[in-house]
């Protein structure tokens, strides 16, 4: 009868272990898969080492095996296990509540350490309190983190932000009656086993009750308290229903087949500069609507790069859950808007030049998203230029003008004053007094006649007010004609197609590139703005200046390192010599000052999202303006 009892004692332990490995699985399933051999052994590894050792080391070493088998890493498996623990504290803590309610247990009680005590008293008050506090609490971590250096200051906020987002999404996620269910087979499980092992310790002539099983488990002191008499019986209670879940973990090892499946990342982003840019955002409690927003349009998806450029729109690559790839691009509110403008300009042009294939657009109370298809093996014109032969990349680049040059052709008509004024107000004036007012660093380098940038002198915007005022600048585009137009023609806004096999490239539509990501709110819609977009990147360098990280600034004295491409300048020079041979002298000049003010657009974004890497292209816009300057001169002769 005794060996019976004591072998009950143990199969409902074991049942209590399994009840807990399926618990655990539920909340790591939110994320990913579990695999619940790997998470057995996690388990058994560790309350081993917690029933051996007198301190609670099995948790952690829990967590870094589990971790070490989960897709999402360590982090994530922290997270969980913190989930987890919390849930046995207060259940633990409601069964002493309720023992000192019926006034059993309170010599028992006693015996638990007061570190629990204070878990059991406090850890509800303490977690309204920090969710009361998150903001708070989010600042100060942001602020020690940034001691550090940016490996140490991005664990710090992932870990942190793992243990807000991924245990709110473990609770709000999961299937709570199961949690529930679960969490009741747990418990009920591991009470009948105490409760027959403390008959069964009777039986043997101990004066044993539930309690006293309760108070030695949750001592602290794991076997150490235990007399040496009895001392085997624990062993075998506490030690064979971890070593029969380990062969449980084995066979289920043998028997599970082995697969690579779907996860979804805590963070979608694949970068640790991309993530801790993020986190960075999320921790400065800064557009939260956004970043839910974000997370959710990213939830299942993973975010190969960042290609974003001067826009508040932001453009992905990202891989879905089968592996292809895609363009994704997304923007919020009024972003949103101009967005969902922008898609419905790729429908209506879809037949005129070669554009993205829209397969999939979403619109959210304060977003819009749409993904583009990526034809084949497709590369941005800016990694196809410094990759391939300079012939090559300057023939894609000549069809591609040749069919802007189509939809230049579309609803032509005259320009008028009302539109240049509002263009030069809005893309001139208005961002100018951003750009003098809103950057600290800008407004301090315009105190300077002229600034030195990497050694080399340039007048700085107070020396332009003739050519930058709303009459010099109606002078110059007063002649420009209006029609359909891409609006942003960076080098990065052409994908090449170095694939043209994929799929007969769509029934022969697409040869060797295609254009992305049209701006329509450009008010001006002149076929030169298209040209000058050409310009921001082969005569302004636009994409190496985006990789720029470090600049130094000392009174009027501006230094960083940037790369300059040799393949840009021989560009550059055949295109000039086209637009020489396509355009008159004046047509010429006004895409030129169509260049400044692109650059004059972008400053704005970059002082908001960088105040000081900002500088960077404001000295580019100084040297573009001083070389217009040089350009009007000479084809006014």
């Amino acid at each position: 009868m005794e060996v019976k009892i004591f072998l009950l004692s143990i199969f409902f332990m074991i049942m209590g272990h399994i009840f807990k490995i399926k618990r655990w699985g539920l909340l790591i399933s939110v994320y990913e898969k579990p695999v619940e051999y790997n998470l057995l052994n996690a388990m058994t590894l560790g309350h081993t080492l917690n029933t051996v050792f007198p301190i609670r080391i099995g948790d952690i070493v829990r967590i870094i095996w589990a971790g070490k088998k989960l897709k999402n890493s360590y982090s994530f498996s922290l997270a969980t296990v913190i989930a987890d623990l919390y849930i046995d504290f207060i259940t633990v803590g409601a069964i002493f509540f309720f023992s000192i309610i019926s006034r059993k247990g309170i010599y028992y009680l006693e015996k638990i350490p007061y570190y629990y005590a204070f878990i059991f008293i406090f850890i509800i008050p303490i977690t309204f309190l920090v969710i009361m506090w998150k903001k708070y609490i989010k600042l100060f971590v942001k602020r020690v983190a940034s001691i550090f250096n940016e490996r140490i200051e991005l664990s710090l906020l992932y870990i942190t932000y793992l243990c807000f987002t991924s245990i709110k999404d473990i609770f709000q996620k999961i299937n709570k009656l199961k949690f529930i269910f679960l969490t009741f087979g747990i418990w009920t499980s591991y009470i009948i086993s105490y409760s027959l092992f403390a008959k069964f310790m009777q039986k043997k002539g101990e004066n044993y009750s539930i309690f006293d099983i309760f108070s030695k488990l949750f001592s602290g002191a794991s076997l150490y308290n235990i007399e040496k008499k009895i001392l085997p019986y624990w062993i075998i209670y506490l030690l064979l229903p971890l070593g029969i879940c380990l062969l449980f973990s084995l066979v289920l090892y043998v028997l599970v087949k082995k697969e690579n499946f779907y996860y979804r990342q805590t963070l979608p982003q694949i970068n640790s500069r991309e993530r801790l840019a993020f986190l960075k955002t999320y921790f400065s409690n800064e557009n939260r609507e956004n970043i839910r927003a974000y997370l959710e349009i990213n939830k299942d998806v993973l975010i190969i790069e960042d290609i974003s450029a001067g826009s508040n729109a932001s453009t992905l690559i990202v891989m879905k859950k089968d592996g292809t790839l895609f363009f994704r691009k997304y923007a919020f509110n009024d972003d949103g808007i101009k967005l969902k403008k922008q898609i419905e300009w790729i429908e209506k042009h879809f037949n005129d030049i070669p554009l993205p294939i829209i397969v999939e657009k979403e619109e959210g109370y304060n977003y819009i998203t749409y993904d583009m298809k990526n034809l084949g093996n497709s590369i941005g014109m800016f990694k196809y230029i410094h990759t391939m032969p300079l012939k090559e990349s300057w023939n894609i680049l000549k069809k591609a003008l040749e069919d802007i040059q189509r939809l230049h052709k579309r609803n032509l008509r005259e320009s008028n004053e009302k539109d240049i004024e509002q263009y030069i107000k809005s893309k001139v004036v208005d961002n100018l007094k951003i750009i003098l007012t809103e950057s600290k660093y800008i407004k301090n380098l315009e105190k300077y006649k002229s600034i030195f940038v990497n050694g080399v002198e340039l007048p700085t915007l107070r020396n332009y007010d003739k050519i930058l005022n709303i009459e010099y600048l109606k002078s110059i585009f007063n002649d420009d004609k209006y029609s359909d137009i891409h609006g942003d023609l960076t080098i990065e806004n052409i994908i090449g197609i170095l694939d043209n096999n994929i799929e007969n490239l769509v029934a022969k539509k697409y040869d060797e590139y295609y254009f992305i990501d049209p701006n329509t709110g450009n008010i001006h819609d002149s076929p030169f703005l298209d040209y000058a977009k050409l310009l921001q990147s082969l005569h302004g360098n636009y994409e190496f200046l985006m990789n720029v990280s470090e600049i130094k600034i000392e009174k009027n004295y501006i230094n960083f390192m940037v790369t300059e491409s040799d393949a840009y300048v021989q560009l550059y020079q055949k295109y000039y010599s086209y637009l020489k041979e396509k355009f008159s002298n004046r047509d010429i000049i006004s895409i030129f000052f169509h260049e400044i003010i692109h650059w004059l657009r972008l400053l704005p974004y970059k002082i908001k999202k960088n105040d000081k890497l900002a500088v960077v292209f404001y000295t580019k816009l100084l040297k573009i303006i001083a070389d217009v300057q040089e350009i009007e001169n000479e084809l006014k002769k």
